[in-house]
């Protein structure tokens, strides 16, 4: 789900999504949105929690990037993915995704990555 904060407050969107694959998408009129959370509480309730989690990633990654080195900031990405039986990761990540995620460009992220495998991680 995203365009919750437009949703609340009338504004314009934030930012822009791209899709990395097919998919298909719902768009849901911000008209229809409020009348919904006027008329039935708990999905203003489900709203709301849905930009208080969004606070929270952006207030985490923000004093991450302050306070975290590339390297650290990558290990903290790599280590909060999910991981099979195995603890093995799953998920496929290009190095552009992950250089994205963590606010580093392709190669430092790479640089990061050799890093990691020359101590043996």
């Amino acid at each position: 789900m995203f365009g919750e904060l437009g949703v609340a407050d009338g504004g314009p969107r934030s930012a822009d999504a791209e899709i990395v694959e097919d998919a298909q998408l719902l768009h849901i009129p911000c008209e229809i949105i409020q009348d919904l959370c006027l008329r039935v509480p708990s999905a203003a309730q489900v709203l709301t929690k849905s930009i208080a989690a969004s606070l929270r990633r952006l207030t985490e990654a923000a004093a991450d990037l302050v306070l975290l080195d590339l390297p650290r900031r990558v290990a903290k990405t790599l280590l909060s993915q999910s991981r099979g039986e195995d603890g093995i990761i799953r998920q496929k990540m290009s190095l552009e995704e992950l250089a994205h995620q963590v606010g580093g460009t392709r190669q430092s992220v790479n640089a990061a990555l050799r890093g990691f495998e020359r101590r043996g991680w």
